[in-house]
């Protein structure tokens, strides 16, 4: 049985959490495929919340195994901590696993993602410094750490020896501050690790295609947005990793042909943290208000988000490379109270219409936005409208807000979420692993 994929279609931040967490309800396993604690979700469970980082979203819910792939990278100290709160809160990390070649995040690592951004000045790319952006540099340098190393005592002391005379080298070179570690300190941290860890590492890769073969349910959960894409995004404003469809394959360890749906999870209006280039944000106290409307500050850093109408040139330039098979509408409840609701359909460059989202930043920086403008539902009270109809109780603008995107992406919503509660999401296409059928 092929696995679903659970993809960003923005800049992050689009409600994954909420969305992976109402599919694996009948999932059996849920893999995190990239990214590292630098990404947050929120999960709220009745009066329970659970702020996740480092952790997949599937691991709150019971008898399910949750994955930590190869294509993540992990920060041990911090992940043991979020171990321990969710535990705190109610919740049990017991289906964790961790993959053996994930890479591991160093102190290191985070001192070099501040220097790095200090160094670029008035072009920070506006990283968590979290370390990320290192950590995922030394795996392509093939200098990293991985969590399989934990158990190879002296091969982990070789590369401790090695690693940490060239990372306290180049912390000095960068002003990043100094490494009080010595060879013997980060060894004795690391074996930490393994003692508090090592049970819950283990070869993901043939654990994630086992349980294919046995025909278990696995859902793939991404940890930004394809416009973080390392490739496809708006570098070098991105993230360090690939979030498209792709690198679920790369991430995971699984082939192409384990993914059977491409679930394009889409935020009703457009935000993005840090720097980079937003078309259609909204200036001033419209935009400010905006984003009260919608909480939208980070889980991670509890930045502001910059908002900006809904961007469907974003949305193509996704759909296209993550190959979305279904929409998942989030927040679409946070537009109560707009009379008319604008949608960025194309841009205009230098008098030109660009209907394909470009690589150019020089180009995205001249871009205007091309609107059409819908007419909204005014102040819908929501209250009740899953349990009394789903679909049919939607303002009929609400309802011609989701059938444009839908024709303009010639891709079905086949969610549409009006809350961050379990309870709050209208599934119109029902049984999600078998052949589509929609109410």
């Amino acid at each position: 049985m092929p696995g679903i994929a659970v993809i960003g279609a923005q800049w992050g931040d689009e409600g994954k959490g909420k969305i992976t967490d109402y599919l694996d309800e009948t999932a059996d396993v849920i893999v995190r495929f990239q990214g590292g604690n630098n990404a947050g979700h929120t999960i709220i469970v009745g009066d329970r919340v659970f702020k996740l980082h480092g952790l997949p979203s599937g691991v709150v819910r019971p008898g399910k195994l949750a994955v930590i792939g190869n294509g993540a990278v992990v920060n041990a100290d911090e992940l043991i901590e979020e171990m321990e709160a969710v535990a705190a809160a109610g919740g049990s990390v017991e289906g964790l696993r961790i993959s053996d070649r994930a890479h591991l995040i160093m102190g290191y690592h985070k001192k070099l993602d501040g220097a790095e951004e200090r160094y670029r000045g008035k072009k920070a790319v506006g990283t968590t410094g979290k370390g990320i952006g290192p950590a995922y540099q030394d795996k392509a340098a093939r200098s990293g750490f991985r969590a399989g190393d934990l158990f190879e005592g002296g091969l982990l002391r070789e590369k401790i020896d090695f690693s940490l005379r060239y990372k306290k080298d180049l912390l000095e070179m960068c002003g990043a501050g100094e490494c009080a570690c010595t060879p013997g300190s980060l060894y004795e941290k690391m074996e930490g690790w393994r003692e508090r860890l090592g049970r819950y590492v283990c070869d993901a890769s043939v654990l994630v295609n086992d349980a294919l073969d046995e025909g278990r349910k696995v859902l793939f959960e991404g940890a930004q947005g394809a416009m973080l894409d390392l490739d496809h995004g708006t570098y070098p404003y991105v993230t360090s990793s690939s979030t498209c469809t792709g690198g679920v394959c790369t991430g995971a360890g699984v082939a192409p042909n384990r993914i059977g749906e491409v679930v394009g999870c889409l935020k009703a209006y457009t935000t993005r943290v840090g720097e980079g280039p937003l078309v259609t944000e909204i200036p001033g106290e419209a935009g400010a208000e905006l984003q009260r409307k919608g909480g939208e500050f980070g889980v991670t850093t509890g930045r502001g988000r910059r908002c900006g109408w809904l961007d469907l040139v974003v949305a193509e330039h996704s759909s296209r490379l993550c190959g979305f098979t279904s929409l998942a509408i989030t927040k679409i409840d946070v537009l109560n109270g707009y009379d008319e609701i604008p949608v960025c359909v194309a841009y205009e460059i230098d008098g030109e219409r660009v209907d394909r989202f470009p690589s150019s930043l020089s180009r995205l920086e001249r871009a205007k936005p091309v609107y059409e403008v819908l007419k909204g539902w005014g102040g819908w009270d929501d209250a009740g409208a899953v349990s009394s109809g789903g679909w049919d109780a939607l303002p009929r603008e609400m309802r011609d807000y989701v059938s444009f995107i839908e024709e303009r992406m010639g891709v079905p919503a086949d969610i549409v979420s009006i809350g961050p509660e379990r309870d709050e999401t209208i599934d119109r296409r029902g049984d999600w692993w078998s052949p589509r059928v929609r109410a």
